[in-house]
């Protein structure tokens, strides 16, 4: 991208990652920083269609927030107040290497497990870069304004409301207004919310809609984000991606952040970013050490009577169970909750709202287990999953580590519990190689799975002409 961190763009900040902060604001923008315009009010996060809700306009920092050791980023108060009241306290690894290359307003391609804390990781500096942020009073009194200054496009609806949550968290105490747009959801409303929306977080094709509608305008657009850019090209994202940065084209900065990179997110580095920093996380294994992960050998048509068992033996407070498809969630759902299991389910076909609702209800700890295909293998703001069971193994290894690690996350522990049957030995093997882990294998009382002996091929018997000895050879006696 032309528009790299030296670039010479005329609006660019002159400020180092050590050097005197701009007392006139981050970035700036013509009409300067602080409240500006009158906007309107409305719902923030896609408008009206559930989650968290923020007219935009910030609240007074209160008395008595602790500190945190994000003060050493030397952040504007009122997002270092937001940080500390959102309680957290001690930077992540990915959080420590990425803030300050993205304070010093260079592309970043970012990479580290899931459950890390990379949302934080984007937005906390992104959000010190703005006029609104750096210029905001104690009160946190002003309107929320345009234009578009922060884009994050996520590959699923439930990524895109995580992010937009924390983007309200940490924007608390300042006047800066997030929508969050997907579909499902009526369009009209979120047009309106659009105005003086200054962070705007979606999914690919809601977007690429708002911007053909000119209802979502990214002429004067800070930075993009791409989330989880793995996963939008697993999900059929590719050429979405590639229109919503060439719509993008006037940004400042370029995020990419994912679990995972391969030679698909390479080629969109070459075409889309060019000069960048990467601020990798390496850990001996793709799924942290925190996590307890076993395996079972089970009958297929055994399954669900170990799962009971499983559920009994380990009485999980918070478990996600995954299913491969909607079906099997439908029908094991059923089952369980005929048996007395406090259980409900997620996947793509149910409408967003009651997505929503069942999401709600599972964080406030209304029942126990939640049963998914791999919609909710990522993008989940569910800190305290205590289990995790692969009740399917995934298609891929991939998945298996976007799976468990929704458990485990920001350092607290947590056990992920897999069925294999016979015919997943393969997948199991791949698991095992991506992971550079072997994973341990258990036995429950009564399900106990004996390989099979191996079964001598039969030996294929000729077709004899009549009257021809068995020691003679046919083929011979043939020619």
């Amino acid at each position: 991208m032309s528009d790299g961190p030296h670039g010479g763009h005329p609006h660019r900040s002159t400020r180092g990652p050590r050097g005197p902060r701009k007392q006139s604001g981050g970035r700036g923008r013509s009409g300067g920083g602080g409240g500006g315009r009158s906007g309107g009010g409305g719902p923030s996060l896609g408008g009206g269609s559930g989650g968290p809700k923020s007219d935009g306009r910030g609240e007074p920092v209160p008395a008595g927030l602790p500190t945190t050791e994000f003060e050493k980023f030397e952040l504007a108060p009122n997002l270092t107040a937001a940080i500390a009241a959102a309680g957290y306290i001690k930077p992540s690894p990915i959080q420590d290497a990425m803030i300050p290359v993205v304070l010093d307003e260079k592309n970043v391609m970012g990479r580290a497990q899931t459950g890390t804390g990379k949302t934080a990781a984007f937005l906390v500096p992104l959000l010190a870069l703005m006029d609104e942020v750096e210029d905001a009073t104690p009160d946190g009194a002003g309107e929320p304004r345009g234009p578009v200054r922060i884009l994050a496009v996520a590959p699923t609806r439930e990524l895109a409301i995580q992010i937009a949550t924390e983007a309200v968290k940490l924007t608390r105490f300042v006047p800066v207004r997030t929508v969050c747009c997907y579909g499902g959801t009526p369009l009209d409303s979120q047009i309106r919310a659009l105005k003086n929306a200054a962070i705007v977080i979606g999914t690919p094709g809601r977007l690429l809609d708002l911007i053909s509608r000119r209802a979502l305008k990214l002429e004067e657009l800070d930075a993009i984000v791409l989330d989880e850019v793995d996963r939008m090209y697993d999900l059929g994202f590719r050429d979405d991606v590639d229109k919503l940065l060439a719509a993008s084209k006037n940004r400042r900065q370029t995020l990419l952040t994912s679990a995972t990179l391969n030679d698909d997110v390479e080629r969109l580095i070459a075409k889309h970013v060019g000069e960048h920093e990467r601020v990798i996380i390496e850990t001996n294994t793709l799924t942290v050490e925190a996590i307890d992960q076993q395996f079972y050998f089970v009958d297929g048509r055994r399954k669900q009577d170990l799962l009971m068992a499983v559920i009994k033996e380990l009485d999980p407070q918070k478990g996600l169970v995954f299913v491969r498809t909607r079906f099997s969630v439908d029908r094991l759902t059923y089952q369980l909750q005929q048996r007395g299991v406090g259980a409900e389910l997620i996947h793509s076909g149910l409408p967003q709202k009651q997505r929503e609702r069942i999401l709600q209800a599972f964080k406030d700890g209304k029942f126990p287990l939640l049963i998914a295909t791999d919609v909710a293998s990522r993008g989940l703001d569910i800190d305290d999953i205590t289990h995790v069971v692969n009740y399917d193994l995934p298609q891929s290894a991939e998945d298996y580590v976007h799976r468990v690690g929704r458990t485990a996350r920001m350092g607290k522990k947590g056990a992920a519990v897999s069925f294999v049957t016979q015919d997943d030995g393969l997948l199991l093997t791949a698991i095992e190689k991506l992971i550079n882990k072997e994973i341990k294998q258990n036995s429950f009382p009564g399900f106990e799975l004996a390989k099979p002996e191996a079964k001598k091929p039969e030996a294929k018997k000729a077709d004899r002409p009549p009257g021809v000895p068995p020691w003679a050879s046919v083929k011979r006696r043939r020619r």
